[in-house]
């Protein structure tokens, strides 16, 4: 008797290139004599549309009908389109040949341009003939991008739907005080991932923004993107597939790792080539930005370390999770898994405790809409879509890819790879014990804990319109004001230092200045804002080891580096043309109480105004 059980349940994750837009590619068992159509739009459809407009009707689509979006040619992994399946919940012109607008039960992963093809589908892709690697099953499985793993977790708080039903009472000599009928109103769904151990920094950037990889060492020669022939001459943000000038100077060729930057040296990033086919390439994971035409490819070079900046952005990316579950006796058939889309983080913790690990938090995550793989339930008598490709009667079912242990992580597989479980990290964690804390520039030893939150303050709107089946849930997700907390227990440094010693020496952390900084409000009596109210700089290093470490700066326009401690303005923020948009940290709280603690130890609660984090690894690919 198999039961479903915690510690045979997988959580993974990737980002959106638009909200709700959970990026895999899969083709489809095309239904024999299916209806088909091709996309009708002169701009393309951008990546997040919920509804596509096609023409060209051959045969008739019906309402619920499973659909594949997007163009697949070629054999192996070469379809130089991206593909997506997705599920009609409203057409207009239903059954017509002229233009059709089909809404969908989840928005686009992908960009689509005109004349796609849209075909109806009734499967994953269920036979495999074994040996040809040019199967569909093959080339679906090495299409799933939802493959990433936050860090070690033990448990997950599912965004499933909570539903509002409510009763409503009528006037009625029937009710006897009771409500006469409920009626279900709107969901939501928010989930949770609680203090998981990073491994590296992939969770990091989800409630703040961006992130840029560079590595450390690239080859001579560059070749250029060549998107002339595409809609807007560019690279789409989501797009697997890229092309490049002729010649291919550098020799790329499949398991090469590519940085693709913009000329002038902005939105850099790195993917690996899966498949080299005639100067356009795909790649492992969809590009992060979108990129101009001639942006520029730089093959990296064998050994090569990578920077990641995360810096923070205006709008955040959203994710998808996939929850998967298989039970104890291991029967594929009987698998149980769920998908998240529209995922943005609300709120978020970073915490280290003395003699710990480095930890995270993504304290809640609202979600949009959600995807599963449970078909029907028996005691309902009827299907929702009795006459569609697909017959189902529960809400929200998908055809969806099973994401599988030896997936995680494999996006960079090409196509004679093996998936073998390999794409588990196998790096050490971030010891508390091999971390340091600076205030005012200066490394402050006596730390014995710290917690820094993140808030976005996200607001989730509802709207008028079409959506899936019963699926009531937000629209879309907006962010609001952010804040930004810290607080942290340290113990006294030596009170026999020299308290005054000029700024920038070694006796700044003596053991009074926490409370001088207190008392000043961080105004220390300039003549301009610039001078005045700056407050002070704080730098929070974690070492795993040689070119491999995680770096916080606050505010924003550290370096990366950590300062030494030893200039005329360090512990000072570095200002910029708008003084107030520079300011740093300020202490709300710093009590010295006498707590029985020796030596004295003070609870320290600040504030600040923004944030950068560095990391340096052998990691090249980021979501």
């Amino acid at each position: 008797m198999g039961v479903y059980r915690s510690d045979q349940a997988q959580l993974t994750f990737a980002s959106e290139a638009a909200q709700g837009g959970d990026p895999e590619m899969h083709e489809g068992d095309l239904v024999g004599s299916g209806a088909t159509a091709s996309i009708n739009n002169s701009d393309g459809e951008p990546a997040g549309s919920r509804k596509i407009t096609v023409d060209g009707v051959s045969n008739t689509f019906t309402i619920g009908d499973f659909i594949r979006i997007g163009t697949v040619a070629g054999t192996a992994l070469n379809s130089i389109v991206e593909h997506e399946v997705r599920r009609i919940e409203a057409m207009d012109n239903a059954g017509g040949t002229s233009s059709n607008v089909f809404t969908l039960d989840r928005p686009t992963a992908f960009f689509h341009g005109d004349n796609e093809e849209v075909k109806e589908v009734s499967g994953i892709g269920a036979t495999d003939s074994g040996s040809n690697l040019s199967n569909q099953v093959i080339r679906n499985d090495k299409s799933k991008y939802i493959t990433f793993i936050p860090g070690v977790y033990e448990t997950v708080d599912t965004p499933d739907p909570e539903m509002t039903i409510e009763g409503r009472r009528f006037l009625s000599t029937q009710s006897k005080r009771n409500f006469s009928v409920a009626y279900p109103g709107q969901q939501t769904l928010s989930g949770s991932l609680s203090d998981f151990i990073l491994l590296n920094g992939w969770a990091l950037r989800f409630p703040i923004g961006t992130v840029t990889t560079t590595p450390s060492a690239t080859a001579t020669d560059t070749i250029l993107l060549n998107q002339a022939d595409t809609v807007a001459a560019s690279c789409k943000k989501g797009d697997i597939y890229i092309t490049c000038d002729g010649g291919d100077v550098a020799n790329l060729s499949a398991g090469d790792y590519i940085q693709i930057v913009e000329a002038d040296g902005t939105k850099s990033e790195v993917r690996r080539i899966v498949v080299d086919t005639s100067d356009t390439f795909r790649l492992d994971y969809p590009l992060q930005y979108d990129h101009a035409n001639n942006a520029v490819i730089n093959e990296v070079s064998a050994g090569a370390t990578y920077t990641h900046v995360i810096e923070e952005a205006t709008d955040l990316d959203t994710m998808t999770w996939h929850l998967h579950m298989r039970e104890s006796t291991e029967t594929v058939a009987k698998d149980f898994d769920r998908r998240y889309v529209g995922g943005m983080v609300d709120s978020a913790t970073i915490s280290a405790d003395e003699g710990g690990m480095l930890m995270m938090s993504w304290d809640t995550v609202n979600f949009l809409n959600m995807a599963h793989n449970q078909r029907n339930q028996t005691t309902v008598s009827t299907n929702d879509y009795n006459s569609a490709s697909v017959a189902a009667n529960l809400p929200r079912f998908s055809l969806m890819q099973s994401i599988d242990t030896d997936d995680v992580n494999n996006g960079a597989q090409t196509v004679a790879d093996a998936n073998d479980g390999s794409g588990f990290p196998n790096t050490q964690p971030y010891y508390f014990s091999e971390g340091t804390i600076k205030f005012f520039g200066q490394e402050f030893a006596r730390i014995r804990n710290f917690s820094l939150s993140i808030n976005n303050n996200v607001e989730s709107r509802y709207y008028v319109g079409k959506q899936g089946a019963r699926a009531r849930g937000p629209f879309e997700h907006h962010e609001g004001a952010r804040d930004y907390s810290m607080s942290a227990t340290v113990t006294l440094p030596d009170a026999s230092l020299d308290a005054d010693t000029v700024h920038g020496s070694a006796v700044r952390t003596n053991a009074t200045e926490l409370f001088k900084q207190l008392l000043l409000e961080g105004d220390y009596g300039g003549t301009t804002a610039a001078t005045a109210r700056a407050g002070f700089t704080m730098s929070l290093r974690f070492d795993r080891g040689t070119s491999d470490y995680i770096i916080i700066d606050v505010p924003t326009s550290g370096t990366g580096t950590a300062d030494d401690g030893t200039s005329s303005t360090a512990g000072k923020p570095t200002v910029g043309s708008n003084a107030v948009n520079s300011q740093g940290v300020f202490i709300n709280s710093a009590q010295h109480g006498v707590t029985g603690e020796n030596p004295l130890q003070v609870d320290l609660n600040m504030i600040f105004r923004s944030l950068k984090i560095t990391i340096v690894d052998s990691v090249p690919v980021y979501p």
